[in-house]
């Protein structure tokens, strides 16, 4: 809550509120922003919460409100046809370039809580060594280490089965053919894990290589084993399916009784190495030097949790693919780092 987020950094001596037109005395000042993994999806009209644009439109009205096609900005309004139609609520160009201004104070919160988001995710995950093990005729064997860089939390932490923090390496040659490739997504922006509904279906192969810290929910059968599933519901697989009521609380263990959790995060100050092999058939048509690209990437949910909540439908008229789009779209790479392989 100091100057910097995650490490000690002091506080800074500064007013903590402004009423009406005076400003409190200067005094220690923590920060209460509390960036975490979570990030926006919604019509910046509506979040941040501001006091103007409650007044200025409804949400319903805001919804309206094309952000991306520059509405109320120069470049669109000084080009758009005069027999262009807008909702009632931004017919006039005074009221858009009004509402442009509020938008731009909201995104330019948006923008601190996305770099303090950002500087805390960097603190907790650290990209440590690139290990060439092997470059030769026979292949490339390479090893990457990812490490928690707090000393007091697992990371990921909280409801670590429904974070997703994953290595992308990629490997090209001296024409800028990629060769190797794990940590990819497929059409639908998840990576290609056992929930990938691309890798069910058959339509995708299983990334072998795949480094990812994000749990898995391990749930009971009925008529015995068990089974890895996205959403930890108490459910039977029954040809009559039935909800069983839990007999203790579900909220506060945060998953039902019959459920337990393969957890894959990293302890405090640990570390972990991710392993990858470019076979020699890959090799076989290119030439190098060879450049290994790493990144370390953190979403706040994966797409496949989407897909197993759509049923219920999502809030501001969003559908399950706008959603999982503009989650995809938040992703932010922690660290980027190149290696030439000769």
């Amino acid at each position: 809550m100091g100057k910097e987020q995650g490490v000690e950094s002091g506080y800074a001596i500064a007013p903590a509120a402004k009423v009406g037109e005076r400003y409190t005395r200067p005094r220690k000042r923590t920060d209460h922003m509390f960036a975490g993994p979570d990030y926006s999806i919604i019509h910046p009209g509506i979040f941040p919460h501001n006091v103007e644009a409650a007044e200025m439109a409804t949400i319903r009205e805001w919804l309206t409100f094309d952000v991306e096609a520059g509405w109320g900005t120069d470049d669109f309004e000084d080009t758009v046809p005069a027999d262009a139609v807008f909702p009632e609520r931004w017919r006039f160009p005074d009221d858009r370039y009004d509402a442009r201004d509020i938008l731009v104070d909201n995104q330019v919160l948006l923008k601190e809580i996305e770099e303090k988001r950002l500087a805390i995710l960097q603190t907790a995950y650290i990209l440590g060594e690139i290990e060439i093990q092997e470059s030769s005729s026979n292949g490339i064997k390479l090893r990457v280490e990812v490490r928690n860089g707090t000393d007091g939390h697992n990371v990921p932490t909280g409801f670590d089965a429904e974070r997703l923090v994953f290595l992308e390496v990629t490997v090209t040659d001296a024409d800028d053919r990629v060769v190797f490739l794990s940590g990819d997504r497929d059409p639908n922006g998840d990576i290609r894990d056992s929930h990938s509904l691309y890798v069910h279906n058959g339509e995708l192969p299983k990334d072998k290589y795949l480094f990812s810290l994000q749990s898995r929910f391990i749930t009971r059968m009925v008529r015995g084993g068990e089974r890895e599933q996205v959403l930890a519901i108490n459910f039977s697989p029954d040809p009559l399916p039935f909800l069983r009521p839990s007999t203790r609380s579900t909220v506060l263990l945060a998953r039902p009784l019959g459920v337990r959790k393969h957890r894959v995060t990293l302890p405090p100050l640990s570390s972990r190495w991710a392993k990858y092999e470019v076979e020699r058939s890959a090799l076989r048509e290119s030439r190098g030097p060879y450049k290994v690209t790493v990144k370390l990437i953190a979403q706040m949910l994966p797409v496949n949790l989407i897909a197993e909540i759509q049923v219920v439908g999502f809030d501001y008229f969003m559908s399950s693919r706008e959603v999982a789009d503009r989650i995809v779209q938040g992703a932010q790479v922690l660290w980027e780092r190149e290696v030439e392989i000769r």
